[in-house]
């Protein structure tokens, strides 16, 4: 750890949140009822009826890749997070690129869901979609401005709801379905392709659901023994909301029919026509469930990346204000206010120029790109790390098995990225993450010239782990 650079910004207020606040910092960011919502329907056009299986063994690849996060965590407590454990195994120069990667992809996923949540509410109570995106982007400002604390605890109540009210539709539709329950959606050939390939496109869409479960490790400064707390956060979201995707997966396979799969995968809102069908005017439920994920979410998002800013302000990547903090609130209210500001630019810049949804397409096709990079170069640094600083701790399947086959996995996810190109707009999206990745090698190579210490910073931890 770095003192003397420590003693020259301002900190956060350490170790002042608990393990609940954590994992819900990352269950609220894969936003799980958008998800279920939305983002597995494109594994249901594939892998149909045999979704379930898809989504299980999605679970197991991303417990996987929660493995090496964890393993890292718990040797390391950084605001920085991810970066901070690449650049300590693999170099301060990959560990730039990873912030880099990340600090991208956390500050648009706030813009992304603005888009989202204006265009539910303005297709569903009125007034126009730009009206509820400066509101959303308003309430999640004032929750992070204020305090760590409150905006953590908002995401505890706001995932709570969004996950109770998607597991009891789902479970209703189980218990509806009677003797019509089958083990059948867990054998390949149900898929909509009749083989395992279709099984696994269907996973490979899935485990983009999971995106955000890391989103537990920019709080290492800020969590209580984040070396214990970290780690728990990030596998045991992983394993909770799996659990959930599951569930809601397979009921919303006994709910519209198993036979009839293909017309579920081609519907744009499948889970508002079932809360209609088996609750009527009860899918209201699922509509504020449906709120309640987006502005969590966002909280998530805005959260992780105010703290990727926070920590690279600090070390002198970006100008040193960024790293401060509210003198009450021991908030980074500098970084809060940036990026609340460039979200709400992005999101009305993207949704009056290609609407809300395609707007929302863009953004959510680059920074899934990202995500499956850095998610590699974690997976390798978990590898690379134990058999350099810790050979003592070195295990075979922690260590090797598992990195490699997340690895593995996560290529064939990238190919399915490119191959074949999304429509336009989409594929906006994909040029978009190509170019943020050419511009941060442009960036490393400018910063190793002419600030060389604050690449090199990027290794240094702040704070030490509670006794």
């Amino acid at each position: 750890m770095t003192m003397e650079r420590a003693e020259r910004f301002d900190h956060l207020r350490e170790h002042s949140i608990r393990l609940p606040q954590v994992l819900f910092q990352s269950i609220t960011h894969m936003g799980p009822g958008l998800a279920v919502a939305f983002s597995l329907l494109v594994g249901f056009a594939f892998a149909g009826a045999a979704m379930p299986l898809s989504v299980l063994l999605a679970i197991l690849v991303c417990l996987m890749i929660a493995n090496s996060v964890g393993q890292l965590a718990k040797q390391m407590s950084s605001a920085g997070g991810l970066y901070t454990y690449a650049s300590q195994a693999l170099g301060p120069k990959v560990g730039f690129l990873v912030g880099w990667s990340v600090g991208f992809v956390e500050l648009i996923i706030a813009p992304s869901v603005f888009l989202v949540t204006g265009n539910l509410l303005a297709t569903s109570v009125g007034l126009p979609w730009w009206f509820w995106t400066i509101v959303a982007t308003g309430i999640v400002f004032l929750l992070n401005y204020w305090g760590v604390r409150l905006s953590t605890n908002t995401g505890i109540v706001l995932g709570t709801i969004e996950i109770a009210a998607f597991l009891a539709l789902g479970i209703y539709m189980i218990v509806r379905a009677g003797d019509a329950n089958t083990l059948q959606v867990f054998n390949p050939a149900n898929s909509l392709e009749g083989t395992w390939s279709g099984v696994f496109k269907g996973m490979i869409f899935s485990i983009l659901a999971f995106q955000g479960f890391e989103a537990a490790a920019p709080l290492g400064e800020e969590a209580n023994h984040p070396r214990r707390t970290i780690p728990q956060a990030v596998f045991f979201s992983a394993l909770i909301i799996g659990l959930f995707y599951l569930i809601c997966a397979y009921g919303g396979v006994m709910g519209w029919g198993f036979g009839d799969m293909e017309a579920y995968a081609n519907n744009p809102d499948p889970w508002h026509k079932l809360a209609t069908t088996f609750w009527g005017v009860g899918w209201v439920i699922i509509f504020f469930a449906l709120i309640n994920s987006a502005l969590g979410n966002a909280n998530g998002g805005v959260v992780a990346a105010t703290r990727i800013v926070y920590s690279l302000g600090r070390i002198e990547l970006l100008p040193l204000i960024f790293g401060r903090t509210h003198p009450t609130h021991r908030t980074p209210d500098v970084a809060i206010i940036a990026q609340s500001v460039f979200a709400l630019l992005l999101a009305l810049g993207l949704g009056f120029v290609f609407g809300p949804i395609g707007g929302f397409s863009i953004n959510a096709t680059a920074l899934t790109i990202l995500a499956i990079l850095v998610y590699i170069v974690i997976c390798v640094s978990s590898m690379v790390f134990y058999l350099q600083e810790h050979r003592d701790q070195f295990n075979v399947f922690l260590h090797a098995v598992f990195p490699i086959v997340a690895i593995l996995v996560l290529f064939v996810a990238l190919y399915y990225q490119f191959s074949p190109l999304p429509e336009y707009p989409i594929r906006l999206g994909n040029w978009l993450a190509l170019a943020w990745l050419l511009a941060g090698f442009l960036a490393l190579a400018l910063a190793a010239a002419r600030r060389p210490r604050a690449i090199e910073a990027t290794r240094d931890i702040f704070v030490e782990d509670e006794p």
